[in-house]
């Protein structure tokens, strides 16, 4: 029994070989205003620490690590593309990564539920902290003592149940993405812009030289950050939103992927942008001078510095729209990766297969445990937001990262599951299989050093 659409088997090409036509990219504006899905994507990326993990990284290392960043954005784009072919172009009208995953062991969807329950449900605290606090700063900084974080993060939690009960919210969800990349782009572009310097050859020689260092400066050794970065390389959880994104886009079937394809770069791209912003900008003043940068408190001194009075301002509205186009986008993609697994995976849930939002259980997870329950991260004497946005990312890398390259190899590499023209060739079975290597090697790297990143997080 199918547990997609059924519909792209019955419109399937007579000539599996042959690729089917694909429907064209739209001109002038509707370019704009067509893709989407890989844009709210990307951002739901950046709420996931790369601001302030960039920052960090370009202020202790200055362009030493700089290659992480890129490799496992370009990494990551090869995944996520991976995931999309398969929704759109497998044989058995699938339309959620999880229904494939369900096809190769069918224990696995249910296992990813719990995973994402509470990997995600991690990954929302950080994002909400890092809303109140971003709001919490542009409004004064100075009121309501301890407790002010706090009532932000009630603001931000009741703006978020009005967007995600919204007939509309996708398209909310689109509008906010681009509104916060172009300003945030437009930001550090200013900062730089007031630096006045760019160390071109150290730049290309970070990027290009694959160095490491030994130092063990800052709150976490090179190696560490290193992990963090590049551990997302084949896929924390949020890799996997992609698929309901696009079925929100109404993009079903294999006439779509090459709309997808424009539709995933034009995302990662302005991802690319503003984290290589972020690190110059750390790189080329804090570290020559040898600031230190170990909480936001520390990039909002660091702004003060390079821009004056307005600095700070700066730094914590691209906080606050990092997190804010993160965490409303997360708790319907978590959601509907949460309730498709459990769907597949007990009999109960069959009836709901094709219609998962049409489950009470949809609404309750995306309410209660993606939007309301988060808010306790914004109390006082929670966890400070860097060591929690580290925690987060190492958390949900460990346990998800292993078995999203490995069914994606299986899945996107055999005619049992993909048309015949889909199937990946050598080079792309080859480089999933580099992928998956590297997945369990960092996955074992993050294992061992998450005792500590969890202590840093939880002592104050």
């Amino acid at each position: 029994m199918s547990q997609g659409s059924g519909t792209t088997t019955l419109n399937a090409p007579s000539d599996e070989a042959v690729r089917p036509e694909q429907i064209p990219l739209p001109r002038g504006r509707g370019l704009i205003t067509t893709v989407g899905p890989g844009l709210v994507l990307a951002m739901t990326f950046l709420g996931t620490g790369d601001l302030v993990s960039s920052s960090v990284s370009g202020a202790n290392y200055a362009y030493l690590l700089v290659w992480t960043l890129v490799i496992s954005l370009v990494a990551r784009t090869f995944i996520v593309s991976s995931i999309a072919k398969y929704t759109l172009m497998n044989r058995h009208g699938d339309t959620q990564i999880l229904e494939g995953f369900h096809r190769i062991l069918p224990w696995l969807p249910g296992f990813m539920a719990g995973v994402v329950l509470v990997a995600g449900f991690v990954t929302q605290a950080t994002f909400l902290k890092a809303c109140a606090i971003g709001l919490y700063q542009l409004t004064g900084g100075s009121w309501g003592g301890e407790w002010g974080t706090f009532v932000c993060a009630v603001v931000m939690v009741g703006v978020t149940l009005v967007v995600i009960t919204s007939r509309r919210q996708f398209t909310i969800l689109e509008y906010i993405a681009r509104f916060a990349s172009v300003l945030m782009i437009g930001a550090f572009v200013y900062a730089l812009f007031k630096i006045g310097t760019f160390d071109v050859a150290g730049f290309f020689q970070g990027l290009f030289t694959f160095q490491t260092s030994s130092e063990t400066t800052g709150a976490f050794g090179p190696i560490v950050i290193a992990c963090a970065t590049i551990g997302t390389i084949a896929g924390n959880m949020p890799n996997l939103l992609y698929s309901g994104f696009m079925k929100d886009k109404g993009w079903v079937g294999p006439r779509y992927r090459k709309l997808q394809q424009f539709d995933l770069m034009s995302g990662m791209l302005p991802l690319l942008l503003i984290n290589l912003l972020f690190w110059v900008v750390a790189a080329e003043f804090a570290h020559p001078r040898g600031l230190s940068i170990s909480d936001e408190g520390d990039l909002s001194h660091m702004m003060e510095l390079i821009v004056g009075p307005v600095g700070p301002y700066i730094l914590w509205f691209c906080i606050f729209a990092a997190a804010a186009s993160s965490f409303p986008s997360e708790t319907r993609g978590f959601a509907q990766l949460a309730v498709n697994g459990l769907h597949l995976s007990t009999r109960s849930g069959q009836k709901w297969l094709g219609r998962d939002e049409k489950d009470p259980k949809f609404r309750w997870i995306q309410i209660v445990v993606f939007t309301v329950v988060p808010i306790v991260a914004s109390l006082p004497h929670a966890p400070n937001l860097i060591a929690l946005n580290v925690v987060g990312t190492s958390v949900s890398t460990v346990l998800s990262l292993p078995f999203i390259v490995i069914a994606l190899v299986i899945l996107t590499s055999s005619k049992k599951y993909m048309f015949g023209y889909a199937v990946n060739k050598r080079w792309q079975i080859g480089a999933l299989g580099v992928l998956g290597v590297i997945a369990i090697v960092v996955g074992v790297q993050i294992a061992i050093s998450l005792p500590t990143q969890l202590g840093t997080a939880f002592s104050g």
